[in-house]
């Protein structure tokens, strides 16, 4: 019996081309998007999940409290490891890890010339042991045991041994120092919140050989065992706390405490938190789950609208069917037969087009298609059970409508389908909706984009070079930055801990010297020329002097050196601009204000400015910013190259544009704008497709009312007002939904910003004037279609 359904719905499509090819390429975009999405989905829920018992194995992070501020941070002492495999029993084993691209590169000599390289970390003999990375070779028990080994990432180990093999016992030469090569594993996996391509012996470290309660700046894991009991482990942790660093709490006012997460939640936790690779916002998940819900929900009123449209086609053949005895479940399994037809037909077209799409998939979105998880047993489940859901809901309403039919009303030419024009009505509202809502959302994400491309950052951000050094280049560096200013390649040039797009390091004030608050403060170590080289703005006091005294030099000894805060750091401290300048404070040594500058961000938007303080301390410096002249780069920047080469020649002259790194901290936000652009067209897309068909029902519907109004002396302007009105008064219904879920959808993506952008209401017109002009393009071109039919025709067969 299927066999003939199969049959007769292959004969059927065959002969309506037009209807067979909108279907099939409305539901092949439709189910494409909602696969694509659902795989990008899955790759970010996956984080994590590869090692052996990754539900007991826990990140630990720290909490400091101080002068009534809270501060979170991913990074623990290096003490916290050894402490907890020695007085903790619910850990089973721990490993520690430092990541040095934090603080900088690392130089690794490659015969004729130094490489450059990033990725860079230390960690303890139990790193395989908690992450149980596949080994190529090397035991992971006994890689990283002694000093100055290391293990190389499979593709790290080609690029300096050619092969995996040839790297076995090798040694490299990093900073200076020889490395022997005990192991190379293969590469992270792009759902593993770590990343590296050399991962050396902690025991290389000096906090390897003497570990210590300060500072924070290590990643600390630990296993715990089966059935752990957590409340006790906060307990003990707590306890732990108090034994080793209360009289440090006590003694400078702070308190902190050890918190832990499940290693799962890193990717998709709390973003304030440090980790190796960016995290992602949850909420974001959500949003793209529910477009591809509802792009197949268009796809499949696509194929109703179709449906409904060609069913006045139809209707003899239902007729002629029922009166050569043709039973209802026989015609309703011959429709239905048909949506499954179409429905596979796309799937098989969804399947294809995701096969050549998997490299520009993974080069836009950063994440692999893993198309393999499709023909995994759960995979097929899933899509056969898709292709149930769209094939039943595609073909039950007009299977059950065709099949219904009376045979003498069924051979009849004024067929109507009862209790149907709601249903249509909803179908079209619904499509208009999801493309107003998804082009409202497009237009919110890009306003939000464009606000922080061109807000004023309280800096000078345009045409400055950053060139990272190591620090064992801290003896020249003073004349590399005379030579870029005596060439002339550079206008102004300042050495400096951070970009100023990100500074990161964490200080405290004090009580003291008549100030009794304590502040955690940013701090940012920098030479007197920053403020010439980044046009701060100094609201109150004066610029660093040429010869300003450096914090490092008045530390050692012991006497009073200069900091410059910023607006909201005074504001912290209970001071006005004026009153602070002058003013003494405990910086952990003595510290006097001496100028006041404008809040600028220096960090992401999506935080409030706080309080920072610039020091002059080039000691602690990382990078030179360069202010360039005006014009072309390209002639400043080989200059610059050339002195490099001949003050450091052991190292590459790499550079970056401040302004092209500040893009590039948005680059997650710049993926979302950029899909949900994508996938607004792709539900206007499938949406004109389900208005053609309506139209075409309508235009079916009055042809008669049409062709009599043309004899008449009617215009197309005529015909189109005809078929339009109805649909314009949907766009409205649909506008007002869309609009409220506008209205919903920016508070909750901006609720991620601190400093965010005002909602235009010409986002919500422009949006809702694109939709209805593109449909009003589709329903022209259906008028067209109906109005050039002679009326001879169409009246003599009625």
């Amino acid at each position: 019996m299927w066999k003939n359904y199969f049959k007769v719905s292959f004969r059927n499509l065959s002969k309506r081309k037009l209807y067979t090819g909108i279907n099939i390429l409305g539901l092949t975009i439709a189910i494409v998007s909602f696969l694509a999405i659902s795989l990008y989905i899955y790759h970010e829920l996956s984080y994590d999940k590869m090692y052996t018992d990754s539900e007991r194995i826990y990140k630990f992070n720290q909490e400091f409290v101080s002068g009534g501020e809270t501060q979170l941070v991913g990074t623990t002492p290096s003490l916290l490891v050894p402490t907890l495999m020695e007085e903790v029993p619910e850990v089973e084993i721990a490993t520690l890890l430092f990541d040095l691209s934090i603080f900088s590169s690392v130089m690794v000599e490659a015969g004729e010339g130094n490489q450059e390289e990033s990725k860079f970390a230390f960690a303890d003999q139990n790193f395989f042991k908690v992450f149980d990375f596949e080994m190529i070779f090397g035991n992971p028990d006994l890689v990283l045991t002694e000093p100055n080994q290391i293990v190389l990432t499979e593709s790290t180990a080609k690029r300096y041994f050619r092969n995996t093999a040839d790297a076995n016992g090798k040694t490299l030469k990093i900073d200076g120092k020889e490395y022997l090569v005990k192991g190379v594993m293969q590469d992270f996996p792009s759902n593993s919140h770590l990343d590296f391509d050399f991962i050396a012996s902690f025991a290389t470290h000096r906090h390897g050989k003497n570990p210590e309660w300060s500072p924070s700046n290590y990643y600390s894991y630990a296993k715990l065992i089966p059935e752990a009991d957590l409340p006790a482990l906060t307990s003990k942790l707590d306890q732990m706390v108090e034994k080793y660093m209360g009289e440090d709490m006590n003694n400078y006012g702070f308190k902190t405490s050890f918190l832990f997460q499940p290693v799962t939640s890193i990717h998709l936790g709390d973003n304030r938190l440090q980790t190796v690779k960016p995290t992602s916002d949850i909420r974001q998940l959500y949003i793209f789950g529910l477009v591809a819900v509802l792009l197949i929900f268009i796809g499949i009123i696509n194929y109703v609208n179709l449906a409904t449209a060609e069913a006045t086609e139809r209707n003899k053949e239902v007729g002629l069917r029922k009166v050569m005895g043709a039973s209802r479940v026989q015609l309703f399994g011959q429709f239905i037969s048909e949506s499954f037809i179409l429905t596979f037909s796309g799937l098989i077209f969804s399947l294809l087009v995701l096969y050549f799409l998997e490299q520009p998939f993974e080069n836009f979105s950063g994440v692999p298609l893993q198309l393999d998880l499709l023909v995994s047993p759960v995979g097929m489940v899933a899509v056969f059970g898709l292709l149930l859901v769209i094939g039943f809901l595609s073909g039950i309403y007009p299977a059950l409508f065709l099949s219904g039919m009376e045979p003498l009303r069924a051979l009849g030419k004024n067929i109507k389908i009862l209790g149907g024009a709601w249903l249509r009505k909803g179908l079209v509202v619904f499509q208009f909706f999801v493309s107003i809502g998804l082009l409202v959302a497009t237009l919110i994400v890009q306003q939000q984009l464009d606000y922080m491309r061109e807000v004023n950052l309280g800096y000078d951000r345009e045409e400055v070079v950053a060139l990272s050094y190591h620090y064992n280049m801290r003896e020249t560096v003073g004349s590399l930055k005379n030579e870029l200013l005596r060439s002339g390649a550079a206008q102004s040039v300042t050495l400096a801990a951070d970009m100023p797009i990100y500074i990161k390091a964490g200080y405290k004030i004090f009580p003291g010297f008549g100030n009794e608050k304590e502040i955690m403060i940013t701090g940012y170590s920098v030479d007197p020329d920053i403020v010439k080289t980044l046009g701060f703005k100094i609201l109150a006091g004066e610029d660093f002097a040429a010869d300003e005294l450096t914090r490092t030099a008045a530390r050692d000894q012991d006497i009073e050196h200069a900091v410059m805060l910023n607006e909201a750091a005074v504001k912290e401290l209970g001071w006005t601009n004026e009153e602070a300048v002058g003013k003494k404070l405990n910086f952990g040594s003595p510290t006097y204000v001496k100028a006041v500058v404008a809040d600028f961000y220096f960090n992401s938007l999506h935080h409030q400015v706080g309080p920072l303080a610039i020091m002059v301390d080039p000691e602690q410096s990382n990078v030179i910013l360069a202010k360039l002249p005006k014009g072309n780069p390209t002639e400043n920047l080989a200059t610059m190259e050339g002195i490099w080469k001949t003050l450091a020649p052991d190292r590459p002259f790499n550079y970056k544009f401040v302004d092209q790194e500040y893009a590039r901290m948005y680059s997650s936000e710049e993926k979302t704008g950029t899909i949900f652009s994508l996938f607004s067209g792709i539900a206007i897309l499938i949406a004109c497709m389900g208005l053609f068909g309506l139209v075409s029902y309508v235009a079916l519907r009055k042809t008669r009312e049409i062709s009599i109004r043309k004899v008449l002396g009617a215009k197309a302007s005529d015909v189109l007002k005809v078929l339009s009105a109805d649909f314009f008064v949907l766009l409205g219904v649909s506008a007002v939904l869309a609009t409220v879920f506008g209205i919903w959808f920016s508070n909750q993506w901006l609720e991620g910003f601190a400093n965010k952008t005002e909602v235009s209401p010409w986002i919500f017109v422009t949006a809702i004037l694109v939709v209805g002009f593109i449909s009003f393009l589709t329903i022209g071109y259906r008028t067209i279609k109906v109005f050039v039919q002679n009326p001879a025709n169409t009246l003599k067969d009625e």
